[in-house]
């Protein structure tokens, strides 16, 4: 009986490693027929400048038709000082134990971020933004919460039109503008999660009503505006933010130094890689001609989807990454980076395991 069940298992190892070979054949012959299609950009017109030079030592030109990644990579490398001294203050500022102080150097650092960035009225605008909802939301109950933010979403729809009044209004240019609605729509997220974590709090506060409110205030304005999840994310849901800001001071270990080193290492190395494909593989600038990609066969056509499936990942996978590993030094716990689209094989996981944080956020709100 042992023997046969052996048997059993060892014939299970050579069928998944014989599927295994036929998946990974698959794969790369697919990628291998998106290269192909390189042919098509030979003696391009690039009229929207969907192409850069791209590395000399390559002597290609690289695919920068990604409005996400062309702006987000350039945005963390903004960052990069300003995260430093966000860290730093913040460091000295825990360890006298004042989580109002913490709360004021965590506003102040992201408004001078956002003034450097984007200029003064726009970070105007990141400031007001919450601090008008807080305002119009205190004091109410879930459905005139819920009203409001709704209609603070479609003002933010309208906001986000390129070219439009709001960009003509602020002089902004296109980068800016993204930005500036990209940090909108976070905040407006996140104060949502502040407003129904605190409806109870609001409508029975018995205290002192001015410093409950201004308290309050802050509290909402250092968790909306974060430094390290105010652009580019992910949701770190109200309670769980707090709970570090008011939380007891913990030193920096040495394992969690060399942790946070290794990390960014890895996150580097995946900006690399992503820019070195994109070298190769135009799928992204491919996207904005469907006369050729009706034409394409199914091989070239599967292996479009996987490419811009896992391109889509690794955008997620380093700017989630970085921002969870920045997060951990400020023991604020937030959502890990998302896991590889090509191992979800049900729908119904694909948001819980690729953005936990709106996974939890939607969990959360819905009771």
């Amino acid at each position: 009986m042992t023997s046969a069940t052996d048997r059993i298992i060892k014939l299970y190892k050579y069928e998944s490693f014989l599927y295994f070979l036929l998946w990974t054949g698959a794969v790369l012959y697919s990628i291998y027929e998106v290269f192909l299609i390189n042919s098509y950009f030979t003696n391009y017109d690039d009229l929207y400048g969907d192409f850069a030079p791209g590395w000399t030592w390559i002597g290609r030109k690289q695919d920068v038709s990604d409005e996400e990644w062309r702006i987000w990579v350039p945005l963390m490398i903004k960052l990069i000082p300003w995260l430093f001294l966000h860290h730093f203050i913040s460091h000295f500022i825990k360890i006298i134990s004042n989580s109002m102080l913490l709360c004021c150097w965590y506003i102040l650092i992201s408004l001078l971020f956002l003034y450097y960035c984007i200029g003064t009225f726009s970070m105007l605008c990141a400031l007001m933004h919450p601090s008008i909802l807080y305002i119009l939301t205190y004091k109410h109950g879930k459905s005139i919460i819920w009203m409001i933010n709704i209609l603070f979403l479609f003002i933010i729809h309208f906001l986000k039109i390129p070219g439009g009044f709001f960009q003509n209004t602020l002089k902004l240019n296109d980068e800016e503008h993204y930005i500036l609605t990209h940090i909108l729509c976070w905040v407006q997220l996140r104060s949502i999660s502040y407003s129904m974590d605190n409806i109870k709090s609001h409508l029975e506060n018995k205290c002192d009503y001015i410093l409950f409110f201004v308290q309050n205030l802050l509290y909402k304005l250092a968790y909306c505006l974060y430094l390290p999840t105010l652009s580019l994310g992910p949701l770190v849901l109200y309670q769980e933010f707090i709970n570090s800001v008011k939380g007891s001071f913990q030193f920096l270990r040495p394992a969690n130094l060399g942790n946070f080193l290794f990390n960014v290492i890895r996150y580097i190395f995946w900006i690399l890689f992503a820019n070195l494909f994109l070298h190769f593989l135009y799928f992204s600038a491919i996207q904005y001609h469907p006369e050729v990609i009706k034409d394409l066969n199914p091989w070239a056509l599967y292996g479009l989807g996987y490419c811009m499936g896992q391109f889509f990942l690794i955008k997620y996978v380093v700017v989630y990454g970085l921002n969870h590993t920045l997060c951990a030094i400020d023991n604020v716990k937030a959502p890990p980076q998302p896991k590889c689209v090509a191992r979800i094989h049900l729908y119904s996981d694909m948001w819980k395991y690729f953005d936990q944080g709106l996974y939890k956020f939607l969990i959360r709100i819905k009771y």
